[in-house]
């Protein structure tokens, strides 16, 4: 006979392990990708099987059916591209091959079964957000006290060596700590404000967890993740009420710790003011301005020699200063081989993993040999460091804009929750709030960025999506 408990002890099993799965994924993304992939593929196979046997219902709406359009239309593209006879005929053949893009175009769609499955596993109250809060907590507060440590000692806790302004903490040779604790710090604050808002200490806890977090990401030497964390922490001043005091002294008491590093460690100090300047809009704006005005006074007529000298040598000198900023920036060069690539086919675009071998059609031969040849900065690389770019040269303009309708209605979906729900339960907004930010924060077009599609960029992306979607349809308990 069938026995009913070992049944239900099953369920009850995988039930368990499907939550230690969710809630570890934190962890995960501190040991590496290819932990990370086994990880997601594990949790999204053992989900399938309770969701089954549950007889959940999945829930599809227009965000799912945009997402599916999206996912069919890269691997056709993918797949159409790649079977173009000429498509490797511009790349170097010693990179060839390492590049399996329609394998890879199809294993993306493993992203979109992760969201069904969150959405269906957390609106069916199987998975508790504030217990991944929980552990998120444990992981990023131990990678910043390992920066921490790093920086100060010159040692982590696993003997790992400082390199003086960057500090790896547990990630070792990859200098990814400070985009790690950028990403998941705000669900560690706001749990804290969820565990300990009746307690009379919540204020100097908040604190104290905000300046710890906002010390790893400083310290670990990841400038633009800095920017977004300050950013984030603004945002949370402006829109979360009740937690406003406790990030304003938070922050205070960063910018004066950071003030005494940048004062006593100037090469650690010299970096970030050189990354704000490079980050300053103004004057290359106003620079702009007067460019385009000696370009047009240089037409007129009745200029004398003097002052046509004079303004030829005003538009000498910023011609310089562009010249400069572009031999000087990796990342520009990259963003306008990008561009330059997108332009050849944009409706379309050139499928996954295309921009690493289209790149090289901007060159000519000799200069695509003197890249390879002494690693001068250059513009062509495995993705063009910016989410839209990489989205317009290997997506198009189709794909890209499929992807903003998404983001626009998620986003549009995120404040009518707000409207709807601000006030009834303290609990449901500061769960929500962080997934928000995150989210805002991670498709925030004017930032440099990994690849869209790699396996840690696109875990997160993907994971914050889920969340924010079964979040938005339905009220946490």
């Amino acid at each position: 006979m069938i026995n009913l408990n070992n049944i239900k002890n099953q369920k009850l099993n995988k039930k368990k392990l499907v939550e230690l799965l969710f809630y570890g994924f934190p962890l995960s993304f501190i040991l590496g990708n290819l932990i990370l992939s086994l990880h997601l593929l594990l949790f999204i196979v053992i989900a399938f099987f309770l969701i089954r046997e549950e007889k959940l219902p999945f829930r599809f709406d227009n965000l799912n059916w945009i997402l599916i359009i999206f996912f069919s239309y890269l691997c056709l593209l993918t797949a159409i591209q790649i079977f173009s006879a000429d498509f490797f005929a511009e790349m170097p053949n010693k990179l060839s091959t390492k590049i399996h893009p329609i394998v890879k175009s199809f294993l993306l769609l493993r992203f979109l079964i992760l969201i069904i499955i969150l959405d269906t596993l957390i609106f069916n109250k199987i998975l508790n957000l504030k217990k991944f809060f929980l552990f998120t907590l444990i992981c990023t507060s131990f990678v910043s006290f390992d920066v921490i440590i790093q920086y100060i000692i010159g040692y982590d806790l696993f003997g790992l060596k400082s390199m003086g302004w960057r500090n790896s903490g547990p990630f070792g040779d990859e200098m990814i700590a400070g985009t790690y604790l950028q990403r998941f710090s705000f669900f560690s604050i706001f749990y804290m404000f969820v565990a300990f808002k009746n307690s009379k200490n919540s204020l100097v806890l908040i604190t104290c967890i905000t300046v710890l977090h906002a010390m790893g990401v400083l310290l670990a030497g990841n400038r633009m993740p800095l920017m977004l964390f300050l950013f984030g922490c603004i945002l949370v001043i402006l829109f979360v009420k009740n937690m406003r005091l406790s990030m304003t002294i938070g922050l205070i008491i960063f910018i004066s710790m950071f003030s005494i590093i940048a004062k006593n460690d100037k090469g650690f100090g010299n970096r970030y003011i050189i990354f704000f300047n490079a980050i300053n809009f103004i004057e290359p704006a106003l620079n702009y301005i007067e460019y385009v005005k000696a370009k047009k006074m240089q037409k007129e007529k009745n200029l004398n020699s003097e002052k046509l000298s004079e303004i030829k040598e005003s538009i000498r000198h910023y011609e310089a200063q562009k010249s400069y900023f572009v031999r000087t920036s990796g990342h520009r060069l990259i963003y306008e081989t990008a561009i330059e690539v997108w332009k050849k086919q944009p409706l379309f675009g050139y499928g996954l993993k295309s921009f690493r071998v289209k790149c090289w059609q901007v060159y000519s031969k000799d200069e695509r040999q003197l890249i390879l040849d002494e690693g001068r900065p250059k513009g062509c690389s495995n993705h063009p460091h910016q989410y839209y770019l990489h989205l317009l040269v290997e997506a198009g303009i189709i794909g890209t804009v499929l992807i903003v309708i998404f983001i626009f209605i998620l986003l549009k979906n995120s404040f009518s929750y707000f409207r709807n729900y601000t006030g009834v339960k303290n609990f449901e907004i500061y769960i929500y709030a962080p997934i928000v930010i995150s989210f805002f924060l991670e498709i925030w077009p004017l930032r440099s960025s990994g690849s869209f599609f790699t396996t840690s960029n696109a875990t997160f992306i993907w994971l914050i999506v889920g969340m924010l979607i079964a979040t938005s349809r339905k009220k946490i308990t």
